[in-house]
């Protein structure tokens, strides 16, 4: 957990890292309009608190354009070059440094890093599909270039809340101001969780789903701007914030989902009913006897680094759950001996029967077995609840929460025990 020590040092080295014109502070640049790139004096700002996100790294050459005229602040050797423009530009790698283009015309030297400051309110950055508020730091990175958005916290939310948790109405805004204190709270005690690394989050499930302004919707800015600088804190520090789509009717204890330590806030809490709207409340997936063997086989094989055969499947039991009432100890016994498998690494060994490129909707189900006429294992059922790892947030039951006319904060400590809900800015 952090505290909000740790969070005001992390906050200040970030800034540092953003390069020699920095100035963290609210500033609205006029809109005149700039024809052609020009040399220009003024450095990057940026409102507290901000987010440092990854979009990309996966490409040599990125073009960028803003929606009006814009800053550009080039950094070689430690000198900044400041130019301001309203044209397209593009980023190449090269040669371990960054080539910055206009059109045909390249600009100056080889950097080894840039930013791109909009001017004005509203003026979002475009590239690829995706459009994006605060500002663009480019920087080279192997044979291709990363782009990392600096955002102000809230604008970041915008983006985040509705790939999180759907688009919805006024009767669940409740629920959606609950997604919106819970990604704050997820995103700010992640600040500089990559060490070395030039951003805190990814824009992908490996943190948060980001989609920028692309995403946006109304309802959902109007819950992040409701409940700005809330997060959830155990005993003054920030917590895990976890959440998930369907708990299937129970959470469950971290430690019991996860090789992670147990934490106060995050134990097994009854849904009372309220998912049970969820399409993902009840499912059925049901394997062959050979699908099994396969599934397994890949896995055991891939996490061993060796071909593992398995031979073939005599049983699959379960011997232990979860208080959540998730496997926490599976057994599955074969002509090679028997395989145990635990907790939320379940859902990766098994996939989804009816889209194997799936991972199973949950660790929450029963095993039913059919056999032959020799008496060997033909198929198995797995008769499942719920959809993710079951740790903390209910998506699907803050929802039915809403509906009910429960408030947001109360939506929370039903899940996150013994919490505070906290204003820090």
């Amino acid at each position: 957990m952090i505290g909000k020590t740790r969070l005001l040092e992390i906050l200040i080295a970030n800034a540092n890292r953003l390069g020699t014109a920095l100035i963290l502070i609210i500033i609205v640049w006029g809109c005149a309009g700039i024809p052609t790139i020009k040399e220009g004096t003024e450095g990057a700002h940026v409102r507290l608190p901000f987010v440092r996100v990854l979009l990309t790294s996966d490409h040599p050459e990125e073009s960028i354009t803003c929606e009006s005229s814009f800053s550009l602040e080039c950094i070689r050797d430690g000198k900044s070059y400041v130019y301001h423009s309203s044209q397209p530009i593009r980023f190449r790698q090269e040669r371990g440094r960054l080539s910055i283009w206009t059109g045909r015309d390249r600009l100056g030297e080889l950097y080894d890093e840039a930013m791109i400051i909009p001017r004005g309110n509203d003026n979002a950055m475009t590239f690829g599909r995706g459009r994006y508020r605060g500002m663009l730091r480019i920087l080279p990175r192997g044979e291709n270039i990363q782009i990392i958005n600096i955002i102000h916290m809230d604008d970041y939310l915008k983006g985040v809340v509705p790939m999180e948790i759907g688009f919805f109405n006024k009767e669940e805004f409740e629920a959606i101001k609950a997604q919106a204190v819970a990604a704050r709270t997820y995103a700010m005690s992640h600040l500089a969780q990559y060490d070395d690394e030039p951003y805190d989050l990814r824009s992908d499930v490996a943190d948060q789903v980001y989609h920028g302004v692309n995403a946006e919707k109304d309802i959902v800015n109007l819950a992040v701007d409701e409940t700005s600088g809330y997060v959830i804190q155990y005993r003054g520090d920030l917590i895990n914030a976890y959440y998930h789509s369907t708990c299937g009717g129970y959470t469950d204890d971290i430690d019991e989902v996860w090789d992670k330590p147990t934490e106060p806030y995050l134990k097994a809490t009854s849904d009372s009913g309220f998912c049970t709207w969820s399409k993902y409340f009840k499912w059925k997936e049901t394997y062959s006897a050979r699908q099994l063997k396969i599934m397994l086989e890949q896995y055991l094989s891939a996490e061993r680094g060796r071909v593992i055969d398995v031979g073939d499947i005599l049983d699959i039991y379960v011997r232990a759950h979860t208080p959540g009432g998730r496997i926490s100890d599976l057994v599955v016994r074969t002509s090679n001996g028997n395989f145990n498998l635990g907790k939320d690494r379940i859902r990766w060994v098994f996939r989804r029967s009816s889209n194997p490129e799936l991972i199973l909707q949950s660790a929450r189900f029963k095993i039913e077995i059919s056999r032959d006429t020799a008496g060997q294992l033909a198929k198995a059922t797995f008769n499942g609840g719920g959809y993710g790892h079951g740790v903390g947030m209910c998506q699907c039951g803050a929802i039915g929460m809403a509906r009910q006319g429960i408030e947001y904060a109360d939506i929370l400590t039903h899940y996150y025990k013994n919490v505070d809900i906290v204003k820090i800015y």
